[in-house]
């Protein structure tokens, strides 16, 4: 992988995962894969910049 961390969309791909897995250590739900009702944005977020990084690497 030869990503630039100057590259915008890898940097909000990288803050949405960061804010995903903190939230995921500190909730009881979100860790059994049930997404609670405030993790489920979040989570939801973190999978939207990961498909739109994705799709810009193709």
């Amino acid at each position: 992988m030869t990503e630039s961390v100057s590259d915008p969309q890898f940097i909000t791909y990288m803050a949405a995962f960061r804010a995903a897995t903190e939230h995921t250590a500190a909730c009881g739900p979100c860790q059994d894969g049930r997404p609670c009702p405030v993790g489920d944005p979040i989570h939801r977020a973190f999978l939207t910049e990961k498909a739109a990084w994705e799709g810009e690497q193709r």
